[in-house]
């Protein structure tokens, strides 16, 4: 019986950096090391799947989808449109700052009426191309051939919001007034 069981603790043991170990305490060291690098393949695992590829063949379907729909706006407009919403510094170059506008302010607890207010480049969000034709009615306005005033909202609730942009002396366009999403008519 002694034999036995001797014979047994020789099989369930090996050696480890020198020392006699069994392998129930082999793994258990193992276990507490990977336990330890745990968060970090993690947060590898989690940064990874975050980190996709833009497309670089330019806008996309729903992006360009976007456009305004009016087939009577220059070119020169429509390619400023574009470029507008693609590239951050040319739509920080092409804005008229302080930039004239208006936003919700909330009055009680469900209504909200506009205020005038100026953005500026410290509280400004860069706009995008990321209006779907399918939940956004998209209305643009012709004012003689410098003033493209754009209106969009949403299909489901009467909310969106107003742009203006203008054509300035130098051949440029410049966005001159924007009104955040608020409660329009349909």
């Amino acid at each position: 019986m002694y034999r036995q069981s001797k014979e047994a603790n020789i099989s369930d043991s090996a050696t480890f950096w020198g020392q006699q170990t069994t392998f129930t305490n082999y793994f258990a060291f193992i276990c507490s090391s990977l336990m330890r690098l745990l968060p970090l393949f993690l947060f590898a695992f989690l940064f990874l799947c975050h980190c996709k590829n833009k497309p670089s063949t330019g806008s996309t379907p729903e992006e360009t989808a976007a456009l305004p729909a009016n087939t009577d706006l220059p070119a020169d407009f429509v390619a400023f449109y574009q470029q507008f919403h693609a590239d951050s510094v040319y739509q920080m170059v092409h804005i008229a700052w302080p930039l004239q506008g208006d936003m919700s302010e909330q009055i009680d607890s469900t209504h909200y009426q506009p205020k005038s207010t100026t953005w500026t480049p410290d509280n400004w969000l860069m706009m995008r191309l990321n209006f779907s034709p399918k939940d956004y009615i998209i209305e643009t306005e012709m004012l003689g051939d410098i003033m493209v005033i754009e209106r969009i909202r949403a299909r489901s609730v009467s909310y969106g919001l107003e742009r203006r942009f203008a054509k300035q002396p130098n051949g440029e366009w410049e966005l001159i007034y924007y009104s955040d999403v608020q409660e329009r008519g349909k």
